[in-house]
């Protein structure tokens, strides 16, 4: 009687669940490029909103602190406390990754997620902060203050502005290789968000003390502390994406369009090249500019 069937099914299923293993590995290390890249971009183009507002009035920006981590970023000096200068960071911000965002979605791929995604990140990012105005804090608040509008001419654009950058986020996900069936998501991207997070607190310790923004601008105190809050909001943020992804999007995945629709791809490790490229390359530039 033969018995050669039961070594091969175990080695077949060695072999499944090792790739399991490296899909997982692969989805998690890229997303993790990917948001240092995002994050690099959506301060630099909101603070440079800000930058712009000031060279508009004539004043040069001296401190540009845009960086990959999760921490605050400036334009500083302060220079004007108007309308224009409070509004330029948050309509750069979402307006230039859009223009990217456009021409790109129609050649959506791994490759150039670290770009096409900017858009959704921005504005979930920009979206959400109209929490801010409840603590009356951003420039959502210094633009109630200096123009007597009311809050929901800023609150309901932001909320729409949120939805549409959770979901085209979220259509972007099986580039990732991840499906909107796929539980591991749950944990791909909180522990991305994670690491990016512990990550940023290191570099906030390491890098902020005796830098420009905590001698002159005495914003280092703020920075470091930042560090430490916002994990926590990162951290909610990804879980709830995640969420949405395996119950609200999964629902609604099959009946999009295919123009809306991303196939799920079968990554492999060529394909974390130009991701990690990117955020090398992000990294190193956060650090001359933070310096």
């Amino acid at each position: 009687m033969s018995t050669n069937s039961y070594p091969i099914k175990e080695i077949k299923d060695s072999k499944a669940e090792s790739k399991v293993r490296t899909s997982v590995i692969l989805a998690f290390l890229l997303f993790f490029c990917v948001l240092i890249s995002l994050n690099f971009w959506n301060l630099l183009f909101h603070e440079g909103g800000h930058a712009l507002a000031d060279l508009i009035d004539g004043n040069v920006t001296k401190v540009l602190y845009a960086h990959p981590f999760t921490f605050a970023g400036f334009a500083r000096p302060i220079f004007r406390d108007k309308v224009l200068n409070h509004a330029a960071g948050p309509v750069m911000g979402v307006l230039v990754p859009l223009l990217i965002f456009i021409p790109l979605w129609k050649r959506r791929s791994t490759a150039l997620l670290p770009l096409v995604m900017v858009f959704p990140f921005a504005a979930i990012s920009a979206g959400g902060n109209v929490g801010q105005i409840a603590r009356d804090i951003g420039d959502y608040s210094q633009i109630i203050r200096l123009t007597g509008l009311p809050e929901a001419a800023i609150f309901i654009p932001g909320l729409v502005t949120l939805v549409i950058g959770i979901f085209f986020f979220l259509s972007l996900l099986p580039l990732l290789g991840l499906s909107p069936k796929d539980w591991r998501v749950l944990m791909v991207l909180p522990v991305a968000c994670m690491l990016w997070s512990g990550v940023s607190i290191l570099v906030a310790h390491l890098v902020v003390p005796g830098s420009p923004i905590d001698t002159i601008y005495h914003e280092g105190t703020l920075v470091i502390w930042s560090a430490k809050a916002n994990w926590q909001g990162f951290l909610q943020t990804a879980v709830g994406l995640a969420v949405i992804y395996l119950t609200l999007f999964r629902l609604i995945y099959s009946r999009l369009p295919s123009w809306l629709k991303s196939e799920t791809v079968l990554l492999t490790w060529k394909d974390l090249r130009i991701p990690a490229l990117s955020a090398a390359a992000c990294v190193t530039l956060g650090l001359i500019l933070i310096r």
